[in-house]
């Protein structure tokens, strides 16, 4: 009788759902979103790591109450464990073992919501911030949800000292080349700076060398393209060829369309 009792409450609590044999993860969530806002947080760690590692946990509460409500959990104001003990339940193998990863980080999370005056040591913080970031990845269903939809691109004909300006701001090590119209040329990398400022072709004014002049003394293209449709495991072997520094989405995959995100390897090495 109790465990019907049991069952009852949970149908009622719009929690309970049929055990079932490990299905794939599917949802609507728009992944990019939460990846490029750890990127921010990440960039933005260096003035105060232990504040960085307290934003990547409220991410990761967002990101799982929006990931368990998407799957079926009716609780608007769900908390960090109430996701967790949601996902644990699921007939999805991918969605329990993101609830395993989250599980770790939970005590942490509340001690820090409720004691205002706690901080992060340095290296934990740093451990969050990668961690959450690997458990967001593993919702990933298709390439286009693991690559970065904030994309920082310089024009091909601009001055090669202003490109390098703006990839140094950002502390990349590539930026998308794009034509006049905004569409795919390849990618600039921080290889090529190393190579101008060795020829002295490029100086403060930046008068010496465009971009695009700098891309073509290499000789050969520092982007893979790839459809948004494209699975991930398409980037790793692209990426495994050493003069790609980068993947590029565009709608169909090719070069001359518009530039619909990016994946570094650091991104691939994270998801495999």
């Amino acid at each position: 009788m109790s465990d019907g009792r049991s069952s009852r409450q949970q149908r009622r609590s719009g929690r309970w759902r049929q055990r079932q044999p490990d299905q794939p993860l599917r949802h609507s969530l728009d992944l990019s979103a939460y990846l490029d806002e750890l990127a921010d947080i990440r960039n933005e760690s260096g003035t105060n790591l232990a504040g960085a590692g307290e934003q990547a946990l409220k991410a990761l509460d967002r990101f799982l109450a929006s990931l368990a409500s998407n799957l079926g959990m009716n609780d608007e104001r769900a908390s960090l464990g109430d996701s967790i003990r949601y996902l644990e339940r699921s007939p999805m193998q991918d969605a329990r073992e993101i609830a395993a990863r989250a599980e770790r980080y939970r005590d942490t999370r509340n001690a820090l919501a409720h004691n205002p005056d706690i901080m992060l040591r340095p290296e934990a913080a740093t451990r969050i911030i990668d961690g959450v970031e690997e458990i967001v990845r593993l919702a990933a269903i298709g390439i286009a949800e693991i690559s970065h939809r904030a994309i920082v691109t310089t024009r091909a004909d601009e001055p090669l000292a202003e490109a390098r300006d703006r990839m140094l701001h950002h502390h990349y090590g590539q930026l998308v080349v794009v034509d006049s119209r905004g569409r795919l040329v390849d990618l600039l990398t921080d290889r090529d700076i190393v190579v101008a400022e060795a020829r002295e072709d490029i100086d403060g004014d930046g008068q010496r060398l465009t971009v695009g002049e700098a891309i073509a003394l290499r000789g050969y293209r520092a982007a893979g393209v790839l459809s948004r449709h494209s699975a991930a495991s398409e980037a790793i072997d692209l990426l495994r060829d050493e003069r790609v520094a980068a993947v590029v989405i565009t709608e169909n995959g090719t070069i001359g369309e518009v530039p619909l995100g990016i994946i570094t390897r650091g991104d691939v090495l994270k998801t495999s």
